[in-house]
């Protein structure tokens, strides 16, 4: 296993801060799916934090689409002009397969974790963000659709903790609106926890980390087995989202 204290790559890097691991996330999901090597490092950097015992917790640092929702929406229209359907299902499974895999990893973690986003970011990235324990944002979050904007409904777990937190109604509304979400409007929903300015967001997110660590391990992991969604449950809802994405792919 590779050492992740002092990592560094075109996708993501990881450094130790005293007892907490700092990942910064550089490129979209899309990006690792393309890239079977670069999902696998991003994965087992994951599982080196969680075995490493001098390692509280994890915060991750969403660094990835200031201006990069245009690239999404590029990779997306990439596939839909594909010829023939195996080209095309190939390229929503590597993409599903991506965001399923980050989000399972996270939403298994046993210890501590904390998401600091800021800038442009797609609504689809925030299925794994709402997988982890608490979210700040920088006041200048907006939460886009770059999917639906060109009729692809949105992939990922989003829809499958937005209903849990919002109920169905709601969440349906949001969804199909295709209105970006400001970082206000993110907290009153809350899918994101604290909101703070953008020079305050790492610090804001360190010193939460910090106090998590207050509480006994044994007790967080059992809150954590009472809230999370079991395994089965998000396997499914990818098997549906990614079902969903193709047939929109196709339909467009």
């Amino acid at each position: 296993m590779n050492d992740y204290s002092n990592f560094d790559c075109d996708t993501f890097s990881c450094t130790y801060e005293g007892h907490t691991a700092v990942v910064c996330l550089k490129s979209e999901s899309f990006k690792m799916a393309m890239d079977a090597s670069k999902m696998h490092e991003m994965l087992e950097c994951l599982n080196a934090i969680e075995l490493d015992q001098n390692i509280k917790g994890i915060l991750t640092m969403h660094m990835a689409e200031y201006e990069r929702i245009e690239v999404l929406q590029d990779f997306i229209k990439s596939i839909q002009k594909h010829s023939g359907y195996v080209q095309k299902e190939m390229g929503v499974t590597r993409y599903g397969n991506a965001v399923k895999r980050l989000t399972l990893a996270i939403n298994e973690f046993s210890k501590p974790s904390v998401v600091a986003v800021r800038g442009k970011v797609s609504i689809d990235s925030f299925g794994y963000f709402l997988a982890c324990d608490y979210r700040i944002a920088s006041d200048d979050l907006s939460i886009e659709f770059p999917g639906l904007q060109i009729g692809v409904t949105p992939a990922g777990a989003v829809s499958f903790y937005m209903s849990r937190q919002l109920g169905t109604t709601r969440t349906m509304e949001l969804l199909m609106s295709g209105n970006p979400i400001s970082a206000e409007g993110a907290k009153e929903l809350s899918m994101i926890s604290k909101v703070v300015p953008d020079e305050q967001l790492k610090a804001a997110s360190l010193a939460k980390l910090e106090e998590m660590y207050k509480v006994p391990g044994s007790t967080l992991n059992l809150t954590k087995q009472l809230t999370r969604p079991k395994t089965y449950e998000l396997e499914e809802h990818f098997e549906l989202s990614s079902r969903l994405m193709w047939n929109s792919i196709i339909d467009n």
